[in-house]
């Protein structure tokens, strides 16, 4: 007797779903503590004004913020006046609004769960997070939201998808990446939206994480979803579209879709920079 293959795959697929968004909402009841670093990071990234003592201090002790401040430091973008061996020193090199990025991403990486089997989909992630921060920076400036909290949200807006990836990595017998993909892509909202929720972080936040596929009014929201679709055209380039309706939904009409698009595949190559990808 034949077995329709297609069939067969889309159970298992949807029996793997089933089973991944089990283990998100047990887990919602036990999540880990936002690190301690983490919430350091992010309260000096966020203050009015930058304290790099405060950022050199809690680089001296945070040994990946330190690996990630100099790796930023002796990077391509940051690379002149010879390399750098002292977090305080390159901290000072970095300076300003290029350090509190930095600092938000390490943030960043030490929320996210690691996952061997899924290391270079996590990595890819995260360079399309730290992309997407920056563009939703800029496009907040021109619809009148807050610069550092678009750039925060865009930052974290995919940050459930690392939660999805570890628990399918313990229910991915069989499935190929294509099947991993979907079930990580149908439940990333939701697993970052609980886990943002859980470390207590300001609820505009966490509502992007989980209305950034779905429209809302909410302007943050909108801002991070062009942000996000913009940043996966220069993915993508050969098979995406640049969004113009989202664009439009933040006030940029046709004419400037073009210029918005080019900086999007500038912002990836920074990023790609930036995190050593």
């Amino acid at each position: 007797m034949r077995t329709d293959t297609s069939v067969v795959i889309t159970n298992r697929t949807s029996e793997i779903s089933r089973l991944v968004r089990h283990d998100l909402a047990r887990a919602d009841a036990a999540l880990p503590e936002l690190p301690r670093s983490a919430a350091e990071a992010m309260r000096i990234a966020r203050a009015a004004v930058l304290d790099l003592d405060a950022a050199a201090r809690l680089a001296e002790k945070d040994p990946p913020l330190a690996a990630r401040v100099l790796a930023v430091a002796n990077s391509a973008l940051f690379a002149r006046g010879g390399r750098h061996v002292s977090p305080r020193r390159a901290i000072a090199h970095i300076g300003g609004s290029a350090l509190r990025d930095v600092l938000y991403q390490a943030a960043y990486a030490s929320m996210v769960f690691d996952v061997p089997r899924y290391a270079a989909e996590v990595s890819r992630d995260f360079v399309h997070g730290v992309a997407t921060a920056a563009l939703a920076r800029a496009l907040a400036r021109v619809a009148r939201a807050d610069p550092e909290d678009a750039f925060l949200a865009g930052l974290l807006h995919d940050i459930g998808r690392a939660r999805c990836w570890a628990s399918f990595a313990k229910r991915a017998n069989g499935l190929c990446d294509d099947d991993a993909l979907f079930v990580v892509d149908a439940l990333h909202a939701a697993a970052g939206h609980g886990l943002l929720r859980a470390w207590q972080l300001p609820p505009e936040i966490a509502d992007v994480c989980m209305h950034h596929h779905a429209g809302s009014p909410r302007e943050l929201v909108a801002v991070v979803a062009a942000a996000d679709a913009l940043t996966h055209a220069a993915e993508h380039r050969a098979d995406s579209h640049a969004p113009i309706d989202l664009l439009s939904a933040i006030g940029i009409d046709a004419t400037g879709v073009l210029a918005w698009s080019q900086r999007a595949e500038g912002e990836l190559v920074r990023a790609r920079l930036m995190t050593g990808a």
